[in-house]
């Protein structure tokens, strides 16, 4: 709540409420005077919802409907109890600070209460009193950045700390790695004798070896040069076949004449 009531004016205007409902809203604002802070605010249902405070001592809360009614008010005073709380509403359950004493005015009568109340608390509080309370705003707000500040010095000097550990941690590494590197180049190196690698011959698969004797294989087809040739007989098979074959001869049947009878 931080708009004066001059902000709140323009902003009832912007809402584009109804005639009814920004009547009631600027009566209120109107008979604020002083330095009053507050926020509007509005709902889905079309309702506005105005807070205000007054240096912190006097803080009002109403809800005006779309239809131009109050449907709350709920003001707070320095009284002490029930006295300093005053909750107008059409619920039974939501109502405080009224007794058999002092009943809650009637609905058309709220608004004209709350005008009234707002007009009564603005001459009670004077520029002394706004002052000490900006101050006591002020203070709290300065020792909560103070807080702030003494929280972020002790996580330095933590995170001090741990880089100065980490610092010399990394100076023994980096020394005991100097002193190791120093200690190889000034000892004598010593070189193993190196072989050299001859190259085996190793034969191809197909060739023969060169020490193997080669040897002349005759084709298997044709017969071998050593091998004496011989004439086998021809077999009783062949000898059928090759026989020549004889033609089978036709005898005529001979013919009698009675003659010879």
């Amino acid at each position: 709540m931080s708009d004066t009531p001059e902000d709140l004016r323009r902003r009832a205007t912007r809402l584009r409420r109804g005639v009814g409902q920004l009547g009631v809203l600027e009566s209120i604002i109107d008979a604020a005077e002083g330095p009053w802070l507050g926020a509007m605010d509005a709902d889905g249902r079309g309702a506005a919802e105005l807070r205000m405070h007054l240096a912190g001592h006097y803080r009002l809360h109403v809800v005006v409907t779309s239809a131009g009614k109050l449907s709350l008010v709920h003001v707070n005073t320095l009284a002490q109890g029930a006295a300093g709380e005053r909750i107008f509403s059409n619920k039974m359950a939501l109502r405080r600070g009224w007794d058999e004493k002092e009943t809650m005015p009637k609905q058309p009568q709220w608004l004209h209460y709350v005008v009234t109340w707002v007009k009564a608390v603005s001459s009670e509080v004077d520029r002394p009193a706004v002052l000490a309370w900006m101050l006591a705003g002020a203070d709290r707000n300065l020792a909560a950045v103070e807080d702030v500040i003494e929280n972020l010095r002790a996580s330095l000097a933590e995170q001090e700390q741990l880089r100065d550990e980490r610092a010399a941690e990394v100076a023994g590494l980096q020394a005991e790695l100097e002193t190791l590197t120093a200690e190889q180049n000034n000892s004598p190196q010593i070189h193993a004798p190196q072989t050299e690698a001859r190259p085996v011959d190793t034969p191809p698969i197909d060739a023969p070896a060169a020490d193997t004797p080669q040897t002349d294989t005759p084709p298997i087809d044709a017969p071998a040069a050593d091998t004496p040739q011989i004439d086998s007989a021809p077999t009783e098979a062949q000898q059928i076949d090759s026989a020549p074959t004889e033609e089978p001869q036709i005898i005529a049947p001979q013919v009698y004449s009675t003659s010879d009878r």
